[in-house]
C-alpha cells in the first residue's frame, strides 16, 4: 500500500540562539555581584533554565556574560530571557540574536 501525499506533522528542531548580558541601569558599582538585588534569582533562573537543557554553554568576558540557549523561535527565546527578574528591573540588559553555526564543536573549560 502507497499513501502519495501524506504529510507528517513535524514540528521543526529548535535553533540556538545567542544570549549578551551587560549590566543595566539598576546595578550599583559599589556592591559585589552576590549583593546586588535579582542577582540571587538571575543565578536560580539560570541554573533552572540549564537543568531543563535550555542553555547549551555559558560564559563571560570583558564585562559582558553570554549563554546559548535553544528555543522553537527568536520570540520564544526571548519570551524566556526577558521573563528573568534581573532583566525586568533592569540589572542586566539582555540581547538575543538567531545564532548560526558555521564551527561544529564542543566547548570545555582548559584543564
Amino acid at each position: 500500500m502507497v499513501l502519495t501525499g501524506f504529510v507528517y506533522a513535524q514540528s521543526p528542531p529548535d535553533s540556538l540562539y545567542i544570549v549578551t548580558y551587560t549590566t543595566g541601569s539598576a546595578w550599583d558599582a559599589s556592591k559585589q555581584p552576590n549583593e546586588q538585588s535579582w542577582f540571587k534569582e538571575h543565578s536560580a533562573n539560570l541554573s533552572k533554565l540549564r537543568k531543563d537543557g535550555i542553555i547549551k554553554a555559558g560564559a563571560r568576558y570583558a564585562d559582558k556574560g553570554i549563554i546559548v540557549v535553544t528555543a522553537k523561535s527568536l520570540i520564544a527565546a526571548r519570551e524566556v530571557i526577558f521573563a528573568d527578574t534581573a532583566v525586568m528591573n533592569k540589572l542586566f540588559v539582555a540581547d538575543v540574536q538567531k545564532l548560526n553555526v558555521f564551527y561544529e564543536g564542543c566547548l570545555e573549560r582548559p584543564k
